[in-house]
């Protein structure tokens, strides 16, 4: 992943907001590199990171698959098609056109790692700002890695190519604890 933000979409009304969410849903935006993940790899996280065959009890909370043109919109319904064949069931999870993304409020971004400031303080600095949190690529890892994504072995590897500093690692190291301690050398 390159970022991550989450949002609300999917909705008529401008502007929705926490508090005001009215029509739309909460959203995920993902940027990636299909250089290094495909988008068909993205597709088996995403259906192994909800219950795609759970009933939607509010629009707030519906599960949806947003595309970005055909070549997306065609993958994504072959992969609805694979899973319902292999689990002889009908996934509820709907596929639709990306609608407008409205980036939801900064204390939503980067939850997990925002719940630790220390280590958010030692990967971008005491100065760093909600667009900094939310444009970040280390965040967006390091938030994911502390929400339980992430092989011991990739988060690892991550971590290696990233260059941390010693402050760092060690914070990274206390928030993953004996998930990766490969990091602890």
């Amino acid at each position: 992943m390159l970022r991550t933000r989450v949002g609300y979409a999917g909705g008529k009304e401008d502007k929705p907001t926490y508090r005001s969410m009215r029509d739309h849903t909460e959203a995920i935006q993902i940027e990636f590199d299909p250089s290094v993940i495909t988008y068909e790899k993205l597709l088996a996280i995403f259906w192994t990171s909800h219950n795609p065959f759970s009933k939607a009890w509010s629009t707030q909370y519906k599960a949806v698959l947003w595309t970005h043109g055909a070549a997306q919109a065609a993958a994504a319904k072959r992969s609805v098609a694979a899973l319902a064949k292999k689990k002889k069931r009908t996934p509820q999870t709907e596929v639709l056109p990306a609608t407008r993304f409205w980036i939801a409020e900064d204390y939503h971004q980067k939850y997990y790692l925002r719940s630790r400031a220390p280590l958010l303080r030692a990967l971008l600095g005491a100065t760093a700002t909600g667009e900094t949190i939310r444009q970040s690529t280390l965040a967006a890892r390091v938030n994911g890695w502390i929400s339980g994504h992430g092989t011991p072995e990739e988060i690892a590897k991550d971590v290696k190519a990233l260059k941390l500093g010693e402050a760092a690692r060690q914070a990274l190291t206390a928030a993953l604890g004996k998930r990766v301690p490969a990091l602890c050398r």
